[in-house]
């Protein structure tokens, strides 16, 4: 993790760098007018994301003390994977090292579990056919449930059958309350990307849409599917996964202040995983552009606005697996959102509530708590 996260800091460090010249040589070329630099974010602001972005596809395996000291003695004696650079004068290889021995670790400690290391670092770790002395040595015990891929196609190849697939077979499984959930808690999560932000004001059905400039946070409270334009499947494990490219249209209201019903619209493409079958179905955005105006001929499938105490309490209602439990749930949160001044009681009752609770009685009880935060408001006893 913290090699992958050091490997994005400094990458974005040299392309900032890039880019600083670039400006002033634009800056000199431009002297009527200014031309602002890009904004330089700190190392650990950049580090952070990309632990939080990986951590959020991967389970991290933490290094072990004794894996860590382990790994400083080895390169400090030269023991593979450890080695010199620069003609002998620099001893390296502690990181190598201590992810190896996080992987033999992790095998030893899991004896019913099979361990594939992948790393297309042949100079270090081997080329998966054999191991510098005294990795040989580290595998003794684990033969026969540790290997060594190169890159991720063998992973694939290994685990994974490539199927079939059409924009038929994943257009019911993206057309749902809780997809939608998902692209528009997706949306707002690459708010802070989009600092200025062209969209639609749309005007009327008849009407072409007016392009707007924002320059404000992104804060879309509604979704609709619109297409999707590519996708390829694989079944790993007897579970198919698609990924996909799925154009959706989003809206929010005019004014971020006060819900007026009129609507600012967007085209949004992003880059999605999911599966009909594992136990884990819910959509994932694994990537996105930047948002872009609509056309004419998207007005009539851009959805209304959705107040954000809604979307509150849709969110709850997602993670606790009931947001389509029974039909009636959906107006009645909206109902709600509206009438409460406070939020977290509902919230709190949702939270307290998981999808092993039968879509009636989950609808009932959570309708008796309601009627008692709404009592609580207006002053009488439950």
């Amino acid at each position: 993790m913290e090699e992958v996260a050091a490997q994005q800091a400094l990458a974005y460090t040299k392309k900032h760098d890039a880019a600083m010249d670039a400006v002033n040589e634009l800056r000199k070329a431009t002297p009527w007018s200014d031309v602002p630099h890009p904004k330089r974010w700190p190392a650990d602001r950049v580090r952070r994301h990309w632990r939080e972005r990986y951590a959020s596809l991967a389970e991290t395996i933490e290094t072990s003390p004794a894996a860590y000291q382990m790994a400083m003695f080895r390169e400090a004696n030269l023991i593979a994977p450890c080695k010199t650079v620069n003609s002998g004068r620099h001893k390296v290889g502690a990181r190598d090292a201590a992810i190896w021995l996080t992987a033999i670790e992790y095998a030893r400690a899991n004896p019913t579990e099979t361990v594939y290391f992948v790393s297309n670092n042949t100079e270090d770790f081997g080329d998966g056919m054999s191991f510098p002395e005294p990795m040989d040595r580290d595998l003794a015990g684990l033969e026969g449930r540790f290997f060594l891929f190169t890159s991720l196609d063998g992973v694939l190849g290994k685990f994974a059958t490539e199927l079939e697939a059409s924009a038929a077979d994943v257009e019911a499984l993206l057309d749902t309350e809780e997809s939608r959930l998902t692209v528009t808690q997706a949306a707002w999560a690459t708010s802070q990307r989009y600092t200025v932000l062209h969209g639609s004001k749309l005007l009327g059905e008849s009407d072409e849409p007016r392009t707007v400039t924002l320059r404000r946070r992104w804060g879309p409270t509604a979704v609709a599917l619109d297409k999707v334009l590519e996708v390829s499947a694989r079944e790993v494990a007897g579970h198919k996964w698609y990924t996909a490219s799925v154009r959706w249209l989003l809206a929010e209201d005019e004014s971020p202040w006060g819900y007026t019903g009129e609507r600012v619209a967007y085209a949004w493409e992003t880059r999605v995983l999911l599966s009909p079958t594992a136990s884990d179905k819910g959509l994932t955005v694994l990537d996105s552009k930047r948002p872009s105006p609509v056309s004419r001929e998207d007005i009539p499938n851009v959805p209304p606005v959705t107040e954000e105490g809604e979307l509150v309490l849709l969110g709850a209602a997602k993670r606790s697996g009931l947001l389509d439990s029974t039909p009636e749930f959906r107006p009645l949160l909206r109902r709600l959102a509206r009438q409460a001044t406070d939020l977290a009681p509902l919230e709190a009752a949702l939270a307290r509530m998981d999808s092993t609770t039968p879509g009636r009685e989950a609808y009932e009880r959570f309708i008796e708590t309601a009627r008692e935060v709404q009592a609580k408001e207006n002053g009488n006893e439950a």
